[in-house]
């Protein structure tokens, strides 16, 4: 079972701080979607695609409920509306299993700057 909530921030003049309301709640659990909405124009419409992280495909809805809710936080990312899944009884299955003997990734080193000029 996923369950997904959709917020938007709204800024607080008398706390002088952002606070996050609830637009929308998805839960998802098995074939089963039930999308809770506060009536206040947030639409999840039935043909938006999602980016399934762990194998890259695009999901619709009825492709696969769950999975669809569970990456939901990476179509709603840019500010004005962000989701964030409250409780997710598979995290695991999403998360690509990493290859045996694989090497870490190193940072390099930062280039080194010569014959730098600085004029006055």
């Amino acid at each position: 079972m996923v369950e997904v909530e959709i917020r938007s921030p709204v800024y607080d003049e008398e706390a002088s701080q952002v606070e996050w309301r609830r637009r929308a709640l998805v839960r998802a659990e098995g074939t089963d979607l039930v999308i809770y909405t506060d009536g206040e124009g947030v639409v999840l419409p039935d043909d938006l695609l999602v980016l399934d992280l762990a194998s890259g495909a695009q999901l619709r809805q009825a492709d696969d409920p769950e999975n669809w809710a569970r990456n939901l936080p990476h179509a709603y990312r840019n500010g004005d509306l962000v989701a964030v899944v409250l409780v997710d009884t598979d995290a695991a299955s999403t998360r690509p299993a990493p290859e045996r003997g694989a090497a870490v990734p190193s940072i390099p080193a930062p280039p080194e700057q010569v014959g730098v000029a600085v004029a006055c």
